[in-house]
């Protein structure tokens, strides 16, 4: 059966391309071009994402659709001539219809100019949005993940959503990296998280996200950190008059349930929405670790086999209010409050002896750990429209704080269950953080803008790290000062931009330079030790896009960003992790800089779609995790390993990432992506040279089938390769799920059944090694898990969407 769905994956990604290439014989001469731009009758701004749909006029039938870009305008190409009408239609407005267009030979372009919206006082129930979405829409600067098309992850969070988008890679451990990366931003709606990329896509649950946005090379009016890119998060919104909702339950294996609702109430020029949010997960797993250190000439052995299982319990709350103060003034207000906690526990049995030498001992060991702690975070946003179409004024101010608890317990035990060692530690502290912001955007010319603006952020921490072992003789754990820590973390960084962006003839341009001003102070209160950044960075970006003859489409991009060490990198002493692992910070590290290139082609045949990017990214001073012996404990501590963090020398990755999106069938739709890069990681490890080379590629295959109009059916398989790090390698391994998705009473309720990892093969395996020592791991997930979600609307709740035409009908560490 494995081999069947693989060799079916294969077959799907030959057609694809054969499909592509049939579809290209098309001549672009023989076709017509309807175009256009939305706007809203109110407010007089232009109307994204609104459907346009096109129909031929002899028979009602649907020939194809799109949605609008940014600015409102719609460009629908490749049609035959022959007279048809449009349809205009957008969530929360009244639909207008324009009749009696006709496309012939010496008038192949229908231009409808401006179409207004005017806002509607009922939900849009007759209203039949015939246009399909794309599960990912690739744009001139972004991906665009349509969440609600990933099935699969139905009941789950981000993380398992991000599982099937190109340039992403998600491990068995739920560790997310961009492009091979994981420094990159995550912004929900926008705004900063205050958690830790990974915990943060862990903690927002998947039914009530809307759209995810994958931004590899931002412009200048972004925070330049990160050295992959943005994952930008846009949650689920309604604005609709009356009252509306949302409600989402769900129940699976391993102990897992949860469950979300949303309501929003909208009144003219009001709009309140509140929601919350509760799951619980777990992720139980067998583990084998293999660990040999040498020392002179005797090498010592550390073998352990047994059950590890990690937990998720994660709850929020959001609430916000819109007001249209005037047709030119709108103010917001935004509120976030949640409450995790991440727990690990493992059993295992442990094998310890030494080469050469007589006999080995054997122990069990029991691992817990924990972290938590409540984080929130108050917004507020001012926007002014000038009289001038698309010259405003932005203000937004924002603030958030997190409490951190973080403890973990390592005891060994001998055959009689006694306990003969134990150490637990444990880590404290709050984090404070405000932003604030000032955009400014003004046209210039026709067609041009110049956008400018100032943005400051103030961070402050304090961590509080201690240890303490057990006295066998008491019972009692007993603090131990030489390990015990104090630090405290301020960083201020202060940011000014200017970007100007226009358009002529078939060429598109944009180009930005951001200045920062980073100060950042360490302070360690044990020994008063402070380390200072005081510096100035300039970051600057440029786009380009030039339309080709027949709809064909070029996209290049440069920018410069930066990739700043977590709090924890930093701290300069040691810290225990368990009795065989320590770590310690380094004060002394640079950031990692940025180079990073792309050229992208775009193209939507008549039944495809098409987007295919090349890139290269070049990251000066590569920060790396250092894995050695630790010296300090003797020779009868020979087993304990050191982690700490350097700045090893230079990385490199040239590669390309390919989509086709076709349909076989007017009920099957399959999206095929694609990511093949080469990485090269060189410099200096241990006083020695070194250089480290893979050839990496991933591929995602996505089935979506209509078994009727009320229920559909996902399949879908993914296969990331091994891949390279500066001290060894981290194995590949493959996945398949399936989900199946009902809907009832008039679409008002759906329920959807979801099973993962159908063949057991997710894993993880690496293996790293230095001069002194060895080490192998692996972790099996138990699988598959199986997950039903039920969904229920209230009043007909409908999200802003954006629909697109396939044409063919350390948690919440700061980065210091």
């Amino acid at each position: 059966m494995k081999r069947f769905l693989i060799g079916i994956f294969i077959l799907q990604l030959l057609w694809g391309f054969s499909v592509v290439k049939a579809d290209d014989k098309i001549s672009p001469k023989d076709k017509g071009v309807i175009k256009g731009v939305v706007f809203d009758k109110g407010k007089k701004h232009p109307i994204e994402y609104a459907t346009v749909a096109v129909y031929r006029a002899k028979d009602n039938s649907v020939v194809t659709g799109t949605v609008t870009d940014q600015n409102g305008a719609f460009k629908i190409a490749g049609l035959d001539e022959g007279d048809y009408y449009v349809v205009v239609s957008f969530l929360g407005y009244d639909p207008k219809q324009f009749d009696a267009i006709s496309l012939k030979k010496g008038n192949r372009l229908f231009d409808v100019g401006d179409v207004v919206l005017r806002s509607a006082s009922e939900s849009l129930d007759e209203v039949e949005v015939v246009a399909e979405r794309q599960s990912i829409d690739y744009r001139i600067d972004k991906k665009v993940v349509s969440v609600g098309k990933q099935m699969t992850a139905a009941s789950l969070s981000a993380i398992e959503v991000l599982e099937n988008v190109p340039s992403v890679r998600v491990d068995i451990e739920g560790n997310v990296s961009l492009r091979g990366s994981s420094g990159f931003t995550v912004l929900i709606d926008g705004k900063p998280s205050i958690l830790e990329p990974s915990d943060a896509l862990r903690q927002i649950p998947a039914s009530t996200i809307e759209n995810i946005e994958i931004i590899t090379n931002p412009s200048v009016k972004y925070r330049p950190d990160g050295n992959a890119g943005i994952i930008n998060v846009i949650t689920k919104k309604n604005r609709l008059q009356g009252v509306q909702g949302l409600i989402n339950a769900n129940v699976g294996s391993y102990d897992r349930y949860g469950g979300d609702f949303l309501l929003n109430w909208q009144k003219e020029k009001v709009n309140f929405y509140i929601g919350a949010d509760y799951n619980k997960r777990g992720f139980p797993s067998e583990m084998h670790r293999d660990r040999s250190t040498f020392r002179n000439d005797t090498i010592s052995r550390l073998m352990s086999d047994g059950e590890y299982e990690r937990r998720f319990n994660m709850a929020g709350i959001r609430a916000g209010l819109d007001l249209d103060l005037t047709d030119k003034d709108a103010l917001s207000f935004g509120f976030r409050y949640g409450d995790r906690t991440m727990a690990s526990e493992s059993e295992l049995d442990f094998k310890e002896w030494t080469e050469p030498g007589v006999g080995e001992s054997e122990y069990k060991s029991f691992e817990e750990s924990e972290r938590g702690g409540d984080y929130y975070s108050l917004t507020g946003t001012y926007k002014h429209q000038f009289e001038e179409k698309g010259h405003e004024l932005s203000a937004q101010l924002d603030f958030s704080k997190r409490n951190s608890d973080e403890w973990s317990l390592t005891e060994l035990l001998d055959d009689n269950d006694r306990v003969t060692d134990g150490k637990r530690s444990t880590e404290n502290g709050p984090s404070l953080r405000s932003e604030f912001r000032l955009d400014y955007t003004r046209p210039v010319g026709h067609g041009d803008k110049l956008e400018t603006g100032f943005q400051g952020r103030l961070s402050n921490s304090e961590d509080e790290n201690k240890l303490f072992t057990l006295n066998l003789n008491s019972g009692e754990y007993e603090l131990e000062p030489e390990y015990s820590n104090n630090t405290e973390y301020t960083r201020n960084i202060y940011s000014v931009y200017g970007l100007y962006a226009g358009k002529r003839g078939n060429l598109g341009y944009q180009a930005g330079l951001r200045g920062e001003y980073t100060y950042r102070e360490i302070t360690t209160l044990k020994d008063d030790q402070t380390f200072t950044i005081d510096r100035w960075d300039l970051f600057p970006t440029i786009h380009l896009s030039y339309d080709l003859p027949g709809e064909h489409q070029l996209m290049t991009s440069y920018s410069r960003r930066i990739h700043r060490s977590r709090g924890y990198h930093l701290e300069p002493f040691v810290t225990w992790r368990d009795a065989y692992n320590v770590r310690q910070g380094n004060p002394d590290l640079s950031p990692e800089y940025i180079d990073s290139y792309e050229l992208g082609y775009l193209k939507d045949f008549d039944k495809v779609q098409v987007s295919l990017e090349t890139y290269y990214r070049v990251t000066h001073n590569k920060v790396e995790r250092v894995k050695s012996v630790y010296q300090e404990g003797g020779a009868g501590d020979q087993n304990i390993i050191l982690t700490t963090y350097e700045n090893i020398g230079t990385d490199y990755s040239l590669g390309a990432e390919a989509m086709v999106s076709f349909r076989p069938f007017k009920w099957w739709n399959v999206d095929l992506t694609g990511n093949l890069y080469n990485y090269k990681v060189e410099g200096t490890l241990y006083d020695e040279p070194f250089s480290n080379t893979t050839l990496n590629w991933s591929t995602r295959v996505n089935n979506t089938i209509k078994v009727h109009k009320t229920m559909q059916f996902q399949l879908n398989g993914s296969y990331d390769s091994p891949t390279a790090t500066a001290q060894g390698r981290t194995e590949g391994y493959y996945m398949v799920n399936a989900a199946v998705r009902a809907d009832f009473m008039d679409r008002k309720m759906s329920a959807v059944l979801q099973v993962r990892d159908l063949f057991q093969t997710g894993s993880w395996e690496s293996t790293s090694e230095g001069p002194d020592f060895r080490e192998y791991g692996k972790f099996n997930r138990k699988s598959p898990f199986v997950t039903l979600t039920l969904s229920y609307r209230l009043n007909n709740f409908k999200p802003k969407r954006s629909f697109r035409s396939n044409g063919n009908g350390d948690m919440g560490e700061e980065d210091f």
